[in-house]
Formats: structure tokens, sequence, C-alpha cells
């Protein structure tokens, strides 16, 4: 099952099987249709992935990355903290880089939307939680803050505070960094990523399969549908 929040507040209608923002992956991945029976009632128009290939920022140190340390496969996560189908998301991969540790990289990057008030800021606590803390911090941080969050703005401010107590950061350099504009230009330059790649609602994400080749992926998909297209990338 498929959704995603979309920029200017738009939700895409009911999916039943494979979203139909999916379709493509799905097709490119399998080679073969993908069966999916959609509802297409209220769907807002989705801009068309750009042509060709598309060309992220490169993976590298710099970027916050769990699961194998030699990845077959290479999932890039653009997400929003305030997002609900982001919160779901979260879980889903968290399930497919236990099912595949070997072969399986995750990821994630910043793209809070201007539709969610409070989620560039969850996004600043999440950077300045790897920057005290590695990536250990950064991971710990964010699975604590989807965890505990509503979504759609729900998250009490004061809990950015709670968060980082929890996973036993600094506080004096939590709060400093956290009213800093430390991590503006890098959040920034994700979300233009995210955008001139075809990523217009979230999550959208980025599959980078052991040939090199990118696959986009908009929307949430569930753990045992994206484990069939993580197998089928393997079997390759």
């Amino acid at each position: 099952m498929l959704s995603s929040c979309i920029l200017g507040g738009m939700v895409i209608g009911i999916v039943i099987g494979i979203g139909i923002s999916q379709l493509p992956f799905f097709k490119k991945i399998a080679g073969q249709e993908a069966q999916a029976d959609v509802a297409l009632a209220n769907a807002p128009d989705q801009r068309e992935l750009p042509k060709g290939e598309l060309e992220i920022i490169p993976v590298s140190e710099a970027d916050y990355r769990r699961g194998a340390t030699s990845p077959k496969i290479t999932i890039v996560e653009y997400s929003d903290p305030e997002c609900p189908f982001c919160k779901m998301f979260h879980e889903s991969l968290k399930k497919i880089v236990a099912e595949f540790p070997d072969d399986v990289q995750w990821v994630y990057r910043q793209f809070p939307l201007d539709m969610h008030k409070r989620a560039h800021r969850e996004s600043v606590a999440m950077e300045c939680a790897g920057d005290i803390a590695g990536q250990d911090g950064f991971w710990k941080y964010l699975d604590r803050l989807m965890e505990v969050t509503p979504a759609n703005d729900g998250l009490d401010p004061k809990e950015l505070y709670k968060i980082a107590d929890f996973v036993k950061l600094d506080k004096a350099r939590f709060a400093e960094c956290l009213d800093s504009t430390k991590f503006d230009a890098k959040i920034t330059s994700h979300i233009e990523d995210a955008s001139k790649n075809g990523g217009n609602g979230t999550p959208f994400s980025v599959i980078i399969a052991p040939d090199g080749k990118k696959y986009a992926l908009s929307g949430y998909l569930d753990a045992p549908d994206f484990s069939r297209a993580i197998k089928s990338l393997l079997a390759k």
C-alpha cells in the first residue's frame, strides 16, 4: 500500500496493491507488468520524473548511512520528519536493512516540506545529533523522533530536547546547534537534489542497483513489496 505527502498539501488517492507512482519502479526492476487496481478519483497530477539518468549527489562519507558497509544496493531516502508516510516508510526500511544486512545500505537525506512548519527544525535537530555523536547519534535520534512524533506538525517542539536527552547528547551543545543556521545550507542542498530528480512529495527515494542503475521511488512502500523488489535486483 502506498501513499505520500505531496508538496502543496495534496495526498495521492487510495491505491490497492502497488501504488500508481510505484508502477514504473516495479516494471523497471521486474521487467514485467506490475498488477494493481488503482483508484484514481481525486488523485493529483504527478510531475513526471526526469528523463534519462538520475543525477543525485553521490553517496559519500558525509552521508548518514545504515546497513551494509559494502552494499550491493543503496537506498537514498529523502524524507520529511513530519510526513506520516515517512514515519511508516521508516519502519519498512528498518526491516529491509535487517533482512539484507550484507547487501543493502540505507542513506538518509533531508526533505522537509513547506507544508510542515516544524519539519525544518526537526531536520536540523537530527543533523545536530549527528554532528555531536556521529552516525550512531544521528540514527538513534531519528529512530526516537519517528517513534514519538504524531506527524503532521503534531510534535511539540520541546520534544526535540527530550529526544536529545533520551539519546544522551550534550545538552548545551545540542541547544546551541539547534538555534544556529549551521545546517541550513546542507538541508537546502538535499531539498534541491530531490526536487531536480523528480521528488515532488515525501518520502522520495533513489535506489542504486548493483549495476549502478538508479530507480526513482515516490512514496511509501511496505516491507514485503520492497523486499521482493530488492530480491529481484539482487537476482539480476
